[in-house]
């Protein structure tokens, strides 16, 4: 998804933190990646995980993805991965990503097939086209799929 030095990075549903730890790596020390999950005990046990590292370029924190705390237009990149099909209401959630998201930015979407919420290919692109984002590039096959959306307008 093209996470370089120097940028925002959020990541929706964090679980263990496998991809927090990679895009904290490529953002660099001037970037920073901000993870969110509505659960706290995900959030609790990530927080020791950075702290046991040292790692000062990860903020996780417990928030809605209805409901983000941060600015407009402040992520470079969004990604979630096997989560997009666990949020009820998948339209709030998209529109809050466009909300954080930079008109220049990059919204990735990973699912494989052993995740119970696994939802199709054509149907992320349709909910994320819904939304208002347009699909820019997909990699993958029918067990494993990463979808990357840019805004509409650009």
């Amino acid at each position: 998804m093209g996470v370089k030095e120097g940028m925002q990075v959020l990541e929706i549903g964090p679980g263990t933190g496998t991809f927090t730890f990679a895009a904290a790596r490529r953002a660099g020390d001037r970037g920073h990646v901000y993870t969110v999950d509505i659960q706290e005990s995900i959030i609790a046990r990530l927080n020791e995980k950075v702290d046991r590292q040292g790692i000062a370029n990860i903020s996780a924190k417990q928030a809605s993805a209805y409901e983000l705390p941060f600015l407009d237009q402040f992520f470079d990149r969004i990604f979630m991965i096997t989560v997009l099909g666990e949020i009820p209401d998948k339209q709030r959630a998209l529109s809050e990503f466009k909300r954080v998201m930079k008109d220049n930015g990059l919204l990735a979407i990973g699912e494989f097939l052993p995740d119970p919420d696994y939802p199709m290919r054509k149907t992320v692109i349709a909910w994320c086209e819904g939304s208002g984002f347009r699909l820019s590039e997909q990699f993958g096959n029918l067990l494993h799929y990463l979808l990357l959306f840019g805004m509409q307008n650009n």
